[in-house]
């Protein structure tokens, strides 16, 4: 019976620092490529080098890289200077995603040519 209650209690140390620890999300830190941003979670910070193709409204335009098409926010001030649509850009931002969309919500954008 004491030999059960010792192999009861070590099993309930187990379980409880198993639930008490801490999880590290897998998450990478940046994603690089339009393909790796669609599937990135929200909040996820891209970097990605490519051009914008097309303008949707006053604010929103399509970003195109060598892996796909996504629609990137930019505010007033960043859309006002935007380059050629042939110009390549770094942009950088952050992945806004909910269940039917992903787009990024752009912080910078530098000109590379």
């Amino acid at each position: 019976m004491k030999k059960m209650s010792v192999i009861f209690l070590v099993l309930l140390v187990i379980v409880a620092a198993a639930a008490t620890a801490e999880c590290q999300d897998p998450k990478p830190t940046n994603v690089t490529t339009v393909a790796e941003a669609r599937v990135s979670g929200a909040e996820t910070k891209a970097v990605l080098h490519g051009h914008f193709i097309k303008k949707i409204n006053d604010n929103k335009y399509v970003f195109q890289d060598s892996t796909g098409e996504i629609i990137v926010d930019l505010s007033a001030d960043k859309a006002g200077s935007l380059p050629a649509e042939s110009a390549e850009v770094a942009l950088e931002g952050v992945v806004e995603q909910d269940i039917v969309f992903a787009g990024i919500e752009a912080q910078k954008i530098s000109v590379l040519n």
